[in-house]
């Protein structure tokens, strides 16, 4: 494909998806969310997870993985982010994942980058950098150690923690969830072929290694659509839509994404973010006086 667009100064608030900015200010309105955030910094949760996380892992650099490294400086160009360190772990399960509040890295599990295509592999760096972006990762690091956290509040506050620590898991998670498709526009920003965005996530959702010249992205995508449409006016097949999607965990149904990001993908926003008509982010010059 020819060269693909890049976004200098790329504000944020251009691609972040509204359930995203919702699910952010519900969790820090919760009682207690602030304090938990304070201790969880205290006490260095996020050294442990990366020490834990590349001491068995391998770092990608000019030398080493330099198609993954030549991808990722690509991807932090076109969105305007600081190139974190990238690593690859040998895990058969298709899966990546970013932690680190003040030093980000992101994690790729050989199982995922064998399975995908190289601009599918791509998107999902891409997405991953949408998390950096977006200001993700701290609370993304939260979520995974977010009932231990819990607990040792708990002992510092005589109890009281556990008394709103239901109530920042529940939104944590929520939260979670929703953050997952700001990244996923990031990922489309980054590849800007909402095909390749689309099969990635078709091949999250049930590829099959022995069947996937099977695999029809078209199909995929006439699933997503009438998984919504599908429910409309329904009122009690709306709950558990939502009722399923929340059992899902950490990420949405894989449909639901597709279904999301093929909107956007066609949306009047999307097509002006490329012609270069975005919100932009006003960096300071700092000027030095005598």
């Amino acid at each position: 494909m020819a060269e693909r667009i890049t976004f200098p100064n790329l504000d944020v608030s251009a691609f972040q998806h509204p359930y995203d900015r919702e699910a952010t200010e519900n969790l820090r309105r919760i009682i207690g969310f602030e304090r938990v955030v304070a201790k969880f910094i205290e006490l260095r949760y996020e050294r442990l997870l990366y020490l834990f996380n590349v001491g068995s892992a391998v770092r990608v650099g000019e030398r080493q993985y330099p198609r993954l490294y030549n991808m990722l400086r690509e991807a932090c160009a076109i969105l305007d982010v600081p190139q974190p360190a990238l690593y690859i772990t040998r895990n058969p399960v298709a899966n990546a994942f970013t932690f680190g509040h003040n030093k980000p890295y992101i994690m790729l599990f050989s199982g995922l980058v064998d399975f995908l295509s190289d601009d599918e592999v791509l998107a999902v760096i891409g997405h991953e950098l949408g998390h950096i972006k977006c200001g993700h990762v701290l609370y993304n690091t939260m979520a995974a150690l977010i009932r231990d956290v819990i607990a040792l509040v708990s002992q510092f506050t005589l109890g009281v923690g556990r008394l709103v620590g239901a109530s920042i898991e529940a939104g944590l998670m929520e939260w979670r969830r929703r953050s997952e498709l700001s990244a996923d526009r990031a990922a489309l920003l980054v590849v800007q072929e909402p095909r390749v965005v689309l099969s990635l996530l078709a091949k999250l959702a049930g590829g099959s290694s022995r069947l996937l010249d099977e695999l029809d992205v078209d199909s995929f995508v006439a699933q997503a659509r009438a998984y919504q449409e599908g429910g409309e006016g329904d009122n009690l097949d709306n709950f558990y839509r939502v009722l399923a999607d929340f059992s899902q965990g950490n990420h949405p149904f894989a449909v639901e994404r597709a279904r999301l990001l093929d909107e956007w993908a066609r949306s009047d926003e999307y097509a002006a973010i490329l012609r270069g008509e975005y919100a932009q982010t006003v960096k300071q010059v700092k000027i030095k006086v005598n």
